[in-house]
């Protein structure tokens, strides 16, 4: 069997969690699948004597997965990838090229695994034991555990990233900012070492990230950004200093948020963001193979609405009430096997080879004088 903790619904991550789970169940074509529920006694959910795959994390995704043969007396673990570690890919069809991928051995802590494989023979379930108690059991220190090959997990987490690429815009001076997706707060808190008496207010729409960024900074608004955006608005609030640090792609109306937040700058405000880049090479290169498959992070985020080019970014920004400043490419890692593709569509006449090779654009903008 192949088993999935539920987990709450109503997260933009919905339809990912439905795709995760087909590319779980791929690899183990034998294996029957079934939801698994927290508060559900274990001896019920669990048949006596079948081994089982279980998934706990639910947008975790299956590396080079075959079948799972854990140890006798011991439960198999999922080692951890991720998508930082080398090679470094940007796709779901790059991972699955890869050809220099872990094959077990160190793995996560045990109550950090992304998946468990295990018989329930060797671990029968106790009286009045839930799914989640037992789960549990199965991977405290009392219970003995290994590592199987092939066994491995792409996990995706909060880096808490400083961001230093964009947070080396803001001239000296700054009293007042505002970080619209700002996460854990980790860009802020970088901000306000180098900005003496800097005063922040941060907006986020995650309750998780909101909760840890109340730690960071002054104030933080847990609502969409363009609610926020007008409440500030009707407060009269005024910025000198705005952060959209890869937050504009997830926004229904972008060119409606950068509005709202030029009516929040003072004259002499800067602004800085940054958005992925749609033309990059592993989009393009997926595009023309007919894959394009949402994950929970990077250029093909599931939680991405829109999408940007250099082009499409200066125009909605100016659209908007800014006046660009700068637009600069980020390269970031380059796609796998780069070279060859870009050799196979060099004598194509309108190739934008940088375009091809930034993996974001960063933004510096001025308010627009009013008319």
């Amino acid at each position: 069997m192949i088993g999935f903790l539920s987990r709450a619904e109503g997260s933009a991550h919905d339809y990912l969690r439905r795709l995760s789970r087909l590319r779980w169940k791929r690899p183990f074509p034998a294996r029957r699948s079934k939801e698994l529920f927290a508060d559900r006694p274990a001896a019920a959910a669990f048949s006596p004597g079948e081994t089982w795959v279980v998934v706990r994390d639910e947008i975790a995704l299956p590396v080079d997965a075959a079948e799972i043969s854990p140890q006798a007396g011991r439960v198999g673990l999922a080692a951890v990838r991720s998508p930082a570690d080398r090679p470094v890919v940007h796709t779901l069809s790059e991972l699955e090229r890869a050809a220099s991928l872990p094959t077990g051995g160190a793995g996560p802590r045990p109550e950090d695994s992304p998946a468990l494989a295990f018989a329930v023979s060797d671990f029968p379930p106790r009286d009045g034991e839930s799914v989640a108690a037992y789960l549990d059991r199965l991977l405290s220190e009392e219970t003995p555990h290994c590592f199987p090959p092939r066994f491995v997990a792409l996990v995706f987490g909060d880096v808490g990233d400083e961001r230093l690429e964009l947070t080396r815009h803001f001239p000296r001076g700054i009293r007042r900012l505002l970080d619209v997706g700002c996460g854990s707060g980790a860009a802020s808190r970088a901000l306000r070492r180098v900005h003496a008496g800097l005063s922040v207010t941060g907006i986020e729409r995650d309750p998780a990230a909101a909760e840890r960024a109340r730690t960071v900074v002054d104030r933080v608004i847990e609502r969409d950004a363009a609610v926020a955006l007008r409440e500030l608005e009707i407060e009269g609030a005024r910025f000198d200093a705005f952060l959209f640090a890869d937050v504009l792609e997830h926004l229904d109306d972008p060119i409606r948020s950068l509005a709202l937040a030029r009516d929040l700058a003072l004259p002499d405000a800067t602004f800085v963001a940054s958005v992925p880049n749609v033309g990059h090479l592993s989009i393009v290169r997926d595009l023309v193979i007919g894959r394009f498959d949402p994950v929970a992070a990077g250029l093909a985020d599931a939680g991405h609405l829109r999408w940007f080019t250099r082009a499409s970014l200066e125009e909605w920004l100016e659209e908007a009430g800014w006046s660009v400043v700068t637009i600069e490419r980020i390269a970031g890692e380059p796609a796998p096997d780069a070279d060859e593709f870009l050799r196979f569509v060099e004598r194509w006449p309108e190739l934008d080879r940088e375009s091809l090779t930034t993996y974001q654009w960063i933004a510096v903008a001025s308010p627009k004088s009013s008319p």
